[in-house]
């Protein structure tokens, strides 16, 4: 367990630790169960538990770094599909390009160019446009 997940633990109560993984369960779970099922499980009235869920930042981080441990567990199986893209009987441009961006093979590359339309002032040309408009904005 990292230490921002422990660090945000030690502000929540039991029940809040508990409702927050049967939160992130049931998002990930087929058959979804209602809220009002979780905070009963839990031994608090909904609304608390939604209280909790829109309004406590600390129960929200809590949730949201589970919910990304659930996530990370499944990253060999989302690198699986990701080859059988690239490997199937019609290979998947997109899923090579993806590959590639991930380990650093492929960059964007962007090349910025202004052009300031053959405007050639000097600067005492430039000096005097600002003493124009100095003397407009006195006006």
């Amino acid at each position: 367990m990292s230490d921002k997940l422990r660090e945000l633990e030690s502000k929540l109560d039991p029940r809040q630790r508990k409702a927050a993984y049967l939160l992130v369960e049931n998002d990930f779970a087929e058959e979804r169960r209602t809220q009002e099922e979780i905070a009963a499980e839990i031994g608090v009235h909904y609304k608390t538990l939604w209280e909790w869920r829109k309004k406590n930042k600390n129960f929200i981080e809590y949730k949201n770094a589970i919910a990304d441990d659930f996530l990370s567990e499944s990253r060999s199986g989302v690198y699986a599909q990701l080859m059988k893209l690239i490997y199937g009987p019609q290979p998947s441009v997109k899923a090579i390009d993806l590959f590639m961006r991930r380990f650093g093979m492929l960059t964007e590359r962007q090349i910025v160019q202004t052009d300031n339309g053959g405007d050639n002032r000097t600067n005492e040309d430039l000096a005097k446009e600002l003493e124009d408009l100095d003397e407009l904005l006195k006006d």
